[in-house]
């Protein structure tokens, strides 16, 4: 009898434990980041909801050595290769701009000023992928507007 209930414990403990790793796979969802190989290097991207389904975005990735110093108004330069993985989860530095301070609250004029660091380092492209991705494939480009006045690429107009 003995034996019986100490099996029937550990058959218990077991079916527990399943389940704690069935509540932690459904809670923290493995598989958030996406790692893909650029010509420059290993990117890190991440999943993302937007309008119902599900996108995989890289945002950040340099496109240019950042026009600083001795770069600073000079054509742009490749991007070198980078070492170990770019993490491109999240939106990287605006250029510098001036803010719309017109009318201090209303987010009509507000929703146009940067949300991340001004910075001249501001060579970055977003890249969006549908997920899952479809077997032919439009590719868009934007390019925001601004006429060197105004704009960036992390706004989430």
């Amino acid at each position: 009898m003995m034996h019986t209930n100490g099996m029937w414990s550990h058959t218990k403990l077991t079916m527990c434990f399943l389940l704690f790793c069935i509540f932690v796979k459904k809670v923290f969802p493995a598989g958030d980041d996406t790692i893909i190989a650029t010509k420059n290097g290993i990117v890190k991207g991440i999943h993302l909801p937007v309008l119902g389904g599900t996108v995989t975005a890289f945002l950040g990735i340099p496109f240019a050595t950042p026009p600083i110093g001795r770069l600073r108004f000079k054509k742009p330069e490749p991007q070198k290769e980078w070492e170990g993985t770019w993490d491109a989860t999240k939106y990287a530095n605006s250029c510098f701009q001036l803010l719309d301070n017109t009318f201090p609250g209303f987010e009509g004029s507000e929703m146009w000023n940067p949300n991340t660091k001004l910075s001249e380092d501001c060579l970055y492209l977003n890249i969006w992928v549908p997920s899952p991705k479809p077997k032919n494939a439009s590719v868009m480009v934007w390019i925001y507007g601004g006429g060197f006045y105004s704009g960036t690429s992390s706004l989430s107009v």
